[in-house]
Order: structure tokens, then C-alpha cells, then sequence
């Protein structure tokens, strides 16, 4: 049953590697893994839109907490790039994927992300890539605390599920 939730593509050689935000604390770790793994040769996250707990910032501190990743995994700077400006949400961050993408004429971009995430996400990509010759390869990367085969064993599992669930209903109703 849980594989009906879960979009886990092949990963190979890509251009670049995409760092979601809300949830920083895992998936830039991922990240840091595929380029110093060779897999791909830029590393983009999103210009997040500082939160209303962060009125002065023109960084919000999850932004800056993927760049600190990034660098502490030693990934040049020059392979890290912000793309978007301001986003407030997944929408948002594949719609600055794509422009980034146009741009450079990415071939193959990768996307790690919590499980239950990857099919809504591959769906959105699916619509904002249509048309696109990128390729846009979503992966699963395990949360803390367990891993996405064994979901149900864990409480912060069974609620990541719940939320996904009740996001896709939502979306369904849009």
C-alpha cells in the first residue's frame, strides 16, 4: 500500500540537485550526498520568504540553514545556487525550478524529498514541466527518526502520512 504514496525515480547523473524547503534538516543533507557523490554538479534552493517571526530578515533562517548545510558539507559556493524569490510554497519552488531550468537548458534535475511528499510533488511536476525537455527525477530521502518503509512503526511516520493524505485531498478540491 505504501508504494501507491511514495514516487521514488532511479537517480543517474544531473545537472543539478533541488533543495525543498520545510525540511532543511534532511533533505540539504541529501543533497550535500548526490554532489560530492558526483551526481550533480549544482546544488538550488529556494529564496524562502522570511516568516512574520522574522520582520527584518531578507533571508528566512530556513534559507540560511540549507547555505550553512551546504557549506558545511563542502559544496563550493559556486555550486550553490538560490533560485525563486520569496516563495511560500512547493508551487512556488518548482515554478523557480523551471525558469532556472529554461535558463541553463537543464537536462535532468534531481529532487529529494520525505516520502509521502514525492507523489504530490511529482504530480505538480508533471503539470509545471509540461512541455519541458527536463527531466525532473524525484527521490525519496528517509525523515529522522525512521525510514519510509516501516511508516506506521513511527508516530512522527503515521502523522507525516495523515498530513500528506489530508494535503491531497485538499489539493483534489482545488
Amino acid at each position: 500500500m505504501v508504494h501507491a504514496w511514495v514516487v521514488n525515480d532511479p537517480v543517474e547523473r544531473a545537472d543539478a540537485v533541488m533543495v525543498l524547503g520545510g525540511g532543511a534538516q534532511f533533505r540539504s543533507f541529501e543533497a550535500v550526498r548526490f554532489h560530492r557523490g558526483g551526481l550533480a554538479g549544482k546544488v538550488l534552493f529556494p529564496h524562502i520568504k522570511p516568516g512574520a517571526d522574522e520582520p527584518d530578515a531578507t533571508t528566512s533562517r530556513e534559507t540560511s540553514l540549507i547555505n550553512r548545510v551546504l557549506a558545511h558539507g563542502h559544496v563550493p559556493a559556486e555550486a550553490r545556487e538560490q533560485i525563486g524569490r520569496n516563495v511560500t510554497s512547493t508551487r512556488d519552488e518548482v515554478i523557480a525550478l523551471r525558469t532556472w531550468a529554461e535558463g541553463v537548458q537543464a537536462r535532468i534535475i534531481i529532487v529529494p524529498t520525505d516520502p509521502f511528499h514525492t507523489r504530490r510533488l511529482k504530480a505538480l511536476i508533471h503539470s509545471i514541466f509540461a512541455g519541458s525537455a527536463t527531466r525532473v527525477l524525484v527521490t525519496v530521502v528517509d525523515p529522522p527518526g525512521y525510514r519510509w518503509q516501516e511508516w506506521w512503526r513511527d508516530e512522527h511516520g503515521v502523522l507525516a502520512f495523515q498530513t500528506e493524505l489530508l494535503k491531497s485531498v485538499q489539493n483534489a478540491f482545488k
